[in-house]
Formats: C-alpha cells, sequence, structure tokens
C-alpha cells in the first residue's frame, strides 16, 4: 500500500513539474520607437522581443542568456503595440533599421535596445531610442 501510494505520489509530482513549470502568458507590450530611422527602406523597422533564457529573472543577463521570444517588422517608426507569449518577468527589447531589408541586424545598422519589468496585469510599456551603431548588439537564439 505505501509503495502504490508513493508510487503516485512520484507520478503527479513529476506531471506537475514538466507541466507546470513551462507555461507561458500572454503579455502585451506598448512602446515608442523614435530616432535616427532614415536608412530603412519604406520605414522598415525590425522590433526583437527576449526573455532570459529559461524565464529566469536573475539581474542583467548577459546576451549569451537571451531567448527570442517574438519579433516584428514596423513600417515606420512611432507607437507599437504587440502580444508576446513569454514565462519570465523581464523583456528586452531590440529595434533594428533593417536597411537592407534582410529581417537582421548587420553593423552599421541603427538600432536602440531597452528591458522593461512586467506588470502584474502582464502588460509592458518600453521606449526605443534608435541611432547610429557600428555594431550590432550580441544577441540570444530561438
Amino acid at each position: 500500500m505505501k509503495k502504490h501510494l508513493l508510487a503516485t505520489l512520484t507520478t503527479i509530482i513529476s506531471l506537475a513539474a514538466v507541466f507546470g513549470c513551462g507555461s507561458s502568458r500572454d503579455v502585451t507590450v506598448s512602446g515608442t520607437i523614435a530616432g535616427d530611422t532614415n536608412q530603412a527602406p519604406g520605414g522598415r523597422i525590425r522590433v526583437l522581443f527576449y526573455e532570459p533564457a529559461g524565464g529566469a529573472d536573475a539581474g542583467t543577463a548577459a546576451s549569451a542568456e537571451l531567448k527570442l521570444v517574438d519579433s516584428v517588422t514596423l513600417d515606420a517608426a512611432g507607437h507599437f503595440d504587440r502580444t508576446v507569449s513569454m514565462q519570465g518577468n523581464k523583456l528586452y527589447v531590440v529595434a533594428v533599421v533593417d536597411a537592407d531589408a534582410n529581417d537582421a541586424c548587420n553593423d552599421g545598422e541603427s538600432w536602440g535596445e531597452a528591458v522593461t519589468t512586467v506588470a502584474a496585469d502582464d502588460t509592458a510599456s518600453v521606449e526605443l531610442s534608435i541611432s547610429p551603431q557600428n555594431k550590432c548588439p550580441a544577441l540570444g537564439t530561438e
């Protein structure tokens, strides 16, 4: 009887660990992009949303520890709203003036970045200022 109860309890704990820890939620991100967007063909700006890998929020994550959670291409600078699925409470947002329209940052393109905390109501607000840069930011992977 004790073995059966122990086996059942172990199974329940294992299932809870597998399914309970990997849940993400939708976060509504509102932001504004301003700055040097002149080099973008038709105003194309690529916006990339990252969170610390594993959803951890310990301090400032090194770029190698970031995980891409969403991206979008905007037609112009200004206000944007986007819903992203994520686990943690820290959101890293990068906006790149996509001068060659390849959906990626290339050295010499203008970009800006910001870090924000997700509020209790699953919203986040961010302001990005784009400026010319020699190198692209070192970013995490998908």
